[in-house]
């Protein structure tokens, strides 16, 4: 302060009425309403604050009630801005549309009962019981799930749709279907999320957040996330496993379902199995040769628990227990 400008008197000071005995007819103020009337003349007497710039104090009101005599103060109400609409910027705000059914079902999903759900409802119940058996560490993740193949073609995308649905509607736990592979025949295509962001996007703990990239369905506790817009290359794949272990641990009440590339068509496979908890190989029946299978089993070494899926299997049998056979009918056995 300038050493020119006049020595205001302290609030305190000139807020004090002059000692006065009140009348009659005026009976006893409150002390608030009293020290606000004694501040605002003060206020219109002092010349010097007449040159600062200040907003009004706020009227107070009276409350009626009878308070002890104290020392009067000055009481400055502060108006606060109203409170901005809560539901705004969270998750779920202006998101798209969920994944419906009639997608779910062209890209594979089974919907009516029968041998095949039976089937896939055995899958879900073994794939579980490893989950809960598999000790999680720093660099491998339980509850990720992988689903790959010797070569494509042979059922692998199917089996991880339908075992994902299964686990959020038979098990009633919610899942993540992962999709890593891309092109025409991929599942981020097939329920029309090509253009989508997703995996690709994730550069390990970097980058979006990798739940904000995930897609609802219309089946209940079923989340997609999809490839997304670029092609990841090998040197991406680390970064892939990383951005895999970081979406799993954020939601740490969810199975993750990983649709990997054929194990002999990429190298995204042999790196995520350094990460995953299990890994599902599914076999085409009398179509993937015995030498691609090894393969694959040697690149998905670094996964302790390796099981294979026998897909598209027929076989033969009797309607008859006894007696001579009747008419033969295929079976299916093992997902479609």
């Amino acid at each position: 302060m300038s050493a020119s400008l006049p020595r205001r008197s302290h609030l305190a000071e000139r807020a004090a009425p002059p000692a006065r005995v009140p009348t009659a007819g005026e009976g006893r103020r409150h002390l608030v309403a009293r020290a606000a009337d004694a501040a605002r003349v003060a206020m219109a007497d002092d010349t010097s604050l007449a040159r600062v710039s200040r907003p009004p104090l706020a009227p107070v009101e009276a409350i009626p009630a009878v308070v002890e005599e104290a020392s009067p103060a000055v009481v400055e109400a502060v108006v606060m801005s109203p409170p901005r609409n809560q539901l705004t910027g969270l998750p779920g705000h202006n998101e798209p549309a969920p994944v419906t059914r009639v997608l779910l079902r062209r890209a594979g999903l089974i919907d009516e009962a029968g041998h095949a759900r039976e089937e896939i409802a055995l899958v879900r119940d073994q794939v579980l019981r490893n989950v809960e058996a598999t000790p999680s560490s720093g660099g491998r993740q339980a509850r990720l799930v992988m689903i790959t193949s010797s070569r494509s073609g042979e059922g692998k995308s199917f089996v991880a749709l339908n075992l994902a649905a299964s686990v959020a509607e038979g098990a009633h736990r919610p899942v993540i279907l992962v999709d890593a592979k891309q092109g025409a025949g991929s599942l981020s295509t097939l329920l029309g999320l090509r253009a989508a962001p997703g995996l690709a996007q994730l550069r390990g703990t970097d980058g979006p957040d990798p739940v904000g990239l995930l897609r609802r369905t219309e089946v209940r506790g079923l989340f997609v996330l999809p490839y997304g817009m670029a092609g990841p290359s090998g040197a991406q794949g680390s970064a892939m496993a990383a951005a895999l272990l970081n979406l799993a641990g954020r939601l740490s009440d969810h199975v993750v379902v990983l649709d990997t590339p054929a194990c002999l068509e990429s190298s995204i496979a042999g790196l995520v199995a350094a990460v995953a908890g299990q890994i599902a190989l599914v076999v085409e029946a009398e179509r993937t040769k015995r030498p691609e299978m090894e393969a694959a089993l040697d690149i998905l070494d670094p996964c302790p628990t390796l099981q294979l899926l026998l897909n598209r299997l027929s076989l033969r049998v009797s309607d008859r227990f006894r007696g001579p056979a009747g008419r033969a009918e295929d079976v299916a056995v093992g997902a479609h």
